[in-house]
């Protein structure tokens, strides 16, 4: 009986930095956060989870570029089943050089073997993936922040903070469609 509970205690353990990104008992009771833009025929709606990392615990064991590889991997490899949030358009998006179609997308974020993030936005027919801009902050974010705002004319913007990086995402109406 006790070797069983030992064994399912080991497997949990294993387990849990896969679905990092939004489970585990630093999460379980994480707010959500529901935000909407509407600016002429432009509506443009973010809602997230804002999860922490343990304290920074988990971040720091990711972002070892020698020892984190495995449990980036793992991360990566469960980040599109367990997304954090949800975009939903109702115009066509340009983000940097990224388009991004009128519809509905699951957001979730990955980290390359460089260690740089990515955000990706998956539909039902593909997922578009862009690199964060993300830039060193002098605030520590101990929460994953997404905030909606307007931007210029139909489009809107996103200010990334996690940690002590943060980084704007520009979304606006893809005018060559």
């Amino acid at each position: 009986m006790m070797t069983k509970i030992l064994s399912f205690a080991l497997a949990a353990a294993l387990c849990a930095p896969a679905f990092a990104q939004k489970m585990g008992s630093s999460n379980s009771d994480a707010p959500t956060v529901k935000q909407t833009v509407m600016a002429g025929d432009a509506k443009i709606s973010l809602d997230y989870t804002s999860i922490t990392w343990a304290s920074g615990r988990t971040m720091t064991a990711i972002m070892d570029k020698e020892k984190g590889g495995r449990m980036r991997e793992r991360i990566n490899g469960s980040a599109s089943d367990s997304p954090l949030g949800s975009l939903t358009t109702s115009v066509d998006l340009m983000c940097g050089e990224l388009v991004i179609p009128a519809g509905e997308y699951k957001v979730f974020f990955t980290i390359t073997d460089d260690l740089a993030w990515q955000i990706n936005f998956m539909g039902k027919e593909k997922t578009h993936t862009m690199k964060l801009p993300l830039t060193e902050s002098e605030h520590e974010s101990k929460r994953l922040m997404l905030c909606l705002y307007a931007g210029e004319e139909e489009g809107a913007g996103v200010y990334v903070a996690f940690g002590k990086h943060s980084g704007m995402l520009d979304l606006k109406p893809n005018a060559a469609k």
